[in-house]
Order: structure tokens, then C-alpha cells, then sequence
């Protein structure tokens, strides 16, 4: 090779915000293929409208309405503040009040609105386009891409509204309708559930909710709740020190820290202390932090850039030992009579046959857990089985794991059988596999 010929390599530096705006990168976050998203992203948008509305006490009503290039979700609840909308859209900052948190809680992806913004741009290919009707305002979110800068590009439209008195309305185009209403397979891999069974899975799994589901010229679905009474752990209780390691206790100081240093008022250890189950009373947070430290903050446990585990660990030790570790009992049970008359009402089956258990526990690291199971067989024969199942009050889009399809061998239960069978789980951690928080490590 003649030495004129060399090429001189440039350095380019391209934006770490495109990352989200590529198809592998929300596949990843996702947990799914372009097939899901559509799903997915209803899915994370009901759990996030569960919680919102648990947490300000309202019983929920959730409405999933299906049309020709687009759809929506509604809820009932308190609203969403712009102030977070407009964090949302900092690709360079996760935002999500579930992160560093140790509880039963649904929508743990963490990263639903970045998602919702970005995959109706990656599903058209040239602009993506969401609006949210919420608190008296509209917005409308269009994303297109600088492609000179390798940037994505997004335009934040609000203006006062009235059009949503109460609740929340999201509403997402350019996703082909009949993908999401595709029939549903035995391949849990490879095609994504049905949208109707999506939402009968979700009634199942919160017996105090409303769902009502819209499919353009279809009669509306609308599945009543069984219990508006119903008790279960809200996001909005107190979590308990039992349930956190040393090293999601110091994620969490290290996040609170943070918020500090951009602006937020500094917390003081005891007023930590005091958000913990068990540990609200000045009695009890003297007994973890003596009057000598009542002064003292949380930046004070930093020690050379990072937070000093020796007065952490004595930090949760004392904790620990001054609250109760929580029964499984605070997590709330969906229980027998619910999934007895879900189960008849909803997957067909037949009141006498149904069989409910229930198992109740701490795991080897002494996180409490709740496993519900519910059998019935279905009134038809020719009908197949129906097999469902939740983690925290959420559907899963597919099986979790493996030993759940392993069990289901073992006991002979086949596709063509006319059975339902609904198995829920609740803990304040699960370990996951992926990244979207689809695959369980058990």
C-alpha cells in the first residue's frame, strides 16, 4: 500500500441521549422485541395509574382504549405534575421514585416515560408523537432526530386544558392497532398476549380496580371490582429497614444526597430514620440517633466520595433492632373469595372445581412473601387451558421463569387442557435477569 493512501481516523463524538432512541437499546429496556412494545408500554402506564391512585387512596379506574394508530391510557388518579414530565425528558437522568426504594411495588422498570416518549420514534422511523392530558394542562411530546448531530430532537408543547377534569390520559400513535389485537399464542415468546387478556390478568391481580377496555367498533370490556375494600401494600406505606442490604441502604442515602446537591433541603439522619416502618416515633429515633447526632445529615456519612459503610452498618443495625421485620401478612392476600369469583366470571370455569392455595414465608434473605394459587376447570372442553400470571399486583407478559413451566410439565397440565390457572407473588424484592424486569432469577 502506498503510505499516501493512509486514511487519518477522526475521533467522533456522538450523544449518550441517542441510546434510547435506537430499536436494541428499548428492546433491552423493554425486555421485548417491536412485536411487545405496544403492550409493554400500556402495561407500564396501568401500573404506573395503579400506584397513583393506591397511593392517594382512590380507588382506581383504569380506561385502555384500542384504535386505528393509536391508543391510550386513563386513569382516575391525582394527575401528573409537569414538573416531572419535563424530568422525563432528560435522557441523560433516570427518573422514577421506585428506583432505590426496597418495597412491593409495581412498574419497578423505573424508566416508563423515557420509553413511552422514545419507541413511537424507533416503531414510524422519522417522528414519534404522544400526547397527556393531566392537572388542568395538555402537553404534547414530539420527537424527531438531528441526524448532523446524531441527537434525538424533542419539542414539549403544553397549554392549559380542560378536557381531563380528573386523572391522567396518555395517548400514543403510530403503533398498528392490530398487532396489539393479533391473536394470542402458547409461544409466550415470540407473540405477545392478547390486550383483552392482558386486562383480564390485571383484574385478576387487583381485586379493588376498574378496567374498561375500548377496541374501536367492539362493545366496551368492562371488567367490575370484587373488593373496593380490599387491603394490600401501598406505595405509599413506609418501608422497612429488614428489607434493605448495606448496599441498597447506601444507593438510597447516596440518592437523597444528590437530590440535596441540586437543590433539594438536606435531610438530617433522624428525619431519615423517621421514614422507616417501625421508626416514626421521636422514642424510637432517639434510640437509633441519640440527641448528640439529631443534627447530624446524611452528607455527614460521606467519607472520601462515597458514603462510610462502618457507621452505615451500625446505622441499619440499630434500625433493625429497634423495628419488627413485617409479617407476610402486610403485603396483602388477592385471596380465595376474589379468585373464585374472577375465576368463575372471567376464565370460565366452574365454581365447584376451583381450588385456592396459599403459601406464606421469608426467603434466605428474610424477605417476606406471599404465593397465591388458584385451579379451576373451565366449563368448555374445547377451549384450552388459560395461564396467568403476577408479581406485585402486576401481570407479567409471559412466564417469569422457568421452574413455573417446569411445574406445569410435571403436573401434565397441557395447553389443549380446559383448565385456568393463576398464580400471583408478592415480595418487596424480586432478583431479575434482563434489564426490562421480565425473567426471574429464583
Amino acid at each position: 500500500m502506498n503510505n499516501k493512501e493512509k486514511l487519518k481516523r477522526t475521533t467522533f463524538e456522538t450523544s449518550r441521549e441517542l441510546e434510547y432512541f435506537t430499536e436494541k437499546e428499548i428492546e433491552m429496556q423493554i425486555g421485548y422485541g417491536k412485536e411487545w412494545w405496544p403492550i409493554a408500554l400500556i402495561k407500564e402506564l396501568i401500573d404506573n395509574s395503579l400506584d397513583a391512585c393506591e397511593t392517594a387512596n382512590i380507588p382506581p379506574q383504569i380506561e385502555v382504549d384500542i384504535e386505528t394508530g393509536w391508543f391510550s391510557v386513563r386513569d382516575n388518579g391525582p394527575g401528573l405534575p409537569a414538573k416531572l414530565i419535563k424530568k422525563s425528558l432528560n435522557y441523560m437522568k433516570r427518573v422514577s421514585d421506585k428506583t432505590f426504594y426496597v418495597s412491593p411495588s409495581r412498574g419497578q422498570m423505573g424508566n416508563a416515560l423515557k420509553v413511552v416518549w422514545a419507541a413511537p420514534y424507533i416503531e414510524n422511523g422519522e417522528k414519534g408523537e404522544i400526547e397527556v392530558w393531566t392537572k388542568g394542562k395538555y402537553h404534547k411530546i414530539t420527537v424527531t432526530l438531528d441526524r448532523i448531530k446524531q441527537e434525538p430532537v424533542i419539542e414539549h408543547l403544553s397549554e392549559e386544558s380542560d378536557f381531563i377534569k380528573k386523572g391522567t390520559l396518555f395517548k400514543i400513535y403510530g403503533f398498528d392497532s392490530n398487532v396489539i389485537l393479533k391473536p394470542e399464542s402458547e409461544d409466550f415468546y415470540k407473540i405477545p398476549p392478547q390486550i383483552s387478556k392482558v386486562i383480564e390478568a390485571y383484574s385478576a391481580f387487583n381485586p379493588h380496580a376498574r378496567f374498561i377496555l375500548k377496541i374501536h367498533n367492539n362493545k366496551d370490556k368492562i371488567y367490575e371490582p370484587t373488593n373496593l375494600e380490599w387491603n394490600k401494600w401501598k406505595p405509599s406505606n413506609p418501608t422497612s429497614a429488614h428489607w434493605y442490604i448495606l448496599e441498597t441502604l447506601r444507593d438510597l442515602i447516596a440518592a437523597y444526597v444528590t437530590e440535596e446537591r441540586e437543590g433539594s433541603r438536606a435531610k438530617t439522619v433522624r428525619e431519615f430514620v423517621s421514614e422507616f416502618r417501625g421508626l416514626s416515633g421521636i422514642s424510637k429515633q432517639k434510640l437509633v440517633v441519640p440527641d448528640e447526632m439529631k443534627n447530624m445529615y446524611l452528607h455527614d456519612l460521606i467519607k472520601n466520595k462515597d458514603i462510610d459503610m462502618k457507621k452505615l452498618e451500625k446505622l441499619h443495625n440499630d434500625m433493625k433492632a429497634n423495628s419488627k421485620p413485617p409479617q407476610p401478612v402486610v403485603l396483602g392476600y388477592l385471596g380465595k373469595e376474589h379468585i373464585t369469583e374472577w375465576m368463575v366470571k372471567y376464565a370460565q370455569c366452574t365454581k365447584e372445581s376451583i381450588k385456592y392455595n396459599r403459601r406464606v414465608g421469608f426467603d434466605t434473605d428474610g424477605l417476606p412473601y406471599v404465593i397465591e394459587v388458584g385451579f379451576g376447570i373451565r366449563k368448555k372442553d374445547n377451549i384450552g387451558r388459560r395461564f396467568l400470571t403476577g408479581l406485585n399486583w402486576t401481570a407479567t407478559l409471559g412466564t417469569p421463569t422457568d421452574i413455573i413451566s417446569e411445574v406445569m410439565g410435571e403436573m401434565r397440565i397441557d395447553k389443549e387442557d380446559p383448565v385456568t390457572v393463576l398464580i400471583h407473588m408478592a415480595k418487596p424484592r424480586f432478583e431479575y435477569v434482563d434489564r426490562g424486569k421480565t425473567r426471574l432469577e429464583i
